[in-house]
């Protein structure tokens, strides 16, 4: 296991030497934010209904979980808290910079964590488009 990052410069240079993380993490601002900026959606609601009923998303946590040494609940909790609080943001950019206040988390945080909790985000926007297209029809 990677480990784990000590400062928010860390966290600054894998977001910037990581196209994946980065472009995640902008995929994910740009769909909650766009299209809820002003909805009053309550995101942690949203996401730990996906990550409670998804099978999928289930089944990915398992494999986390059973890989990982670290309590997975407690990262990911945290993980998407902060992240709620950031895709309010009125850029990309100020999210970026609020998630990096996070020291707490990123002190503890490592690559494989960041990277998997950043899939489950885009699995469960997946999710989120699944169940909106179903209330549709």
């Amino acid at each position: 296991m990677k480990k784990a990052r000590n400062n928010r410069a860390s966290y600054s240079i894998a977001v910037s030497t990581n196209n994946h993380l980065a472009d995640s993490m902008k995929q994910s601002f740009e769909f909650w934010h766009n299209n809820y900026q002003n909805s009053l959606i309550n995101y942690p609601l949203v996401w730990k209904k996906a990550l409670e009923s998804d099978l999928e998303i289930m089944k990915k946590v398992k494999t986390w979980e059973k890989n990982s040494i670290q309590n997975t609940g407690i990262i990911m909790e945290e993980f998407f808290e902060m992240w709620s609080y950031a895709i309010r943001k009125s850029t990309f950019e100020q999210a970026k910079k609020s998630i990096q206040d996070w020291e707490r988390f990123w002190k503890n945080a490592t690559d494989e964590q960041f990277s998997v909790c950043s899939e489950i985000l885009q699995m469960i926007e997946k999710y989120w488009r699944e169940i909106q297209s179903k209330n549709i029809e």
